[in-house]
């Protein structure tokens, strides 16, 4: 497997990173390299800024990024493709944990000063889309659950496993970033970042529509 595609975000507990895995050589790139073709793909990352997002005004976040990730099958080969999204340079003082919600996964990243939450759609939510076929094939409705997602925790981060697709199906994916310092007062009571990457593609949609991405 080569990588394919990569982004990163530089946060103050370290770098996180966007990857895109595949066994087949990039064909064409342009944009940064955010938006790529193999033999059997076309793939774009969008990538967005949750600031723009409405909050409480309880609530604030010091930084953010999102990646939107846009897959299409353009042949009938089958090729083998994973994106990751983690933090890549962790150091002893940070530690991870799982802090899921209805329709997010999202993994908790802290140390005594720094926290931040990565989000993506859990299966349930990814279900929904196909059954709508908004961005997941509607043929693969029944082959994604809770129990079966394409994906999964790893440490400080997430692997998704890219499904077989057929030919001009296409599949949707995102994993959304937001990072805060910690404070003393009532810092269990905050939680900003978990709220900012807790949100669906449609309302990412509404967001980049907005603001004309």
């Amino acid at each position: 497997m080569r990588t394919i595609l990569k982004d990163t975000f530089e946060t103050n507990l370290g770098e996180i990173e966007l990857s895109i895995k595949s066994e087949y050589e990039i064909q064409y790139s342009v944009k940064d390299n955010l938006k790529i073709e193999t033999e059997n793909h076309k793939i774009g990352v969008l990538v967005t800024d949750l600031n723009e997002l409405e909050f409480p005004e309880d609530m604030k976040i010091e930084n953010s990024k999102g990646w939107r990730i846009y897959i299409e099958k353009k042949s009938e080969k089958s090729e083998k493709l994973y994106v990751i999204c983690k933090l890549i340079n962790k150091n002893p003082d940070n530690t991870w944990d799982y802090n899921s919600g209805e329709n997010l996964e999202a993994v908790e990243i802290e140390n005594k000063k720094e926290l931040l939450h990565i989000g993506t759609e859990d299966a349930e939510a990814m279900k929904w889309r196909a059954e709508n076929n908004d961005w997941f094939p509607f043929r693969l409705k029944n082959e994604i659950s809770l129990e079966k997602p394409i994906t999964n925790y790893i440490d400080f981060g997430f692997e998704s496993i890219i499904p077989n697709l057929e030919i001009n199906e296409k599949l949707y994916l995102h994993f959304l970033i937001a990072t805060r310092k910690k404070t003393e007062k009532n810092d269990n009571e905050n939680i900003s970042t978990w709220v900012a990457v807790d949100n669906s593609k449609k309302e990412l949609d509404e967001l980049n529509r907005k603001y004309g991405l």
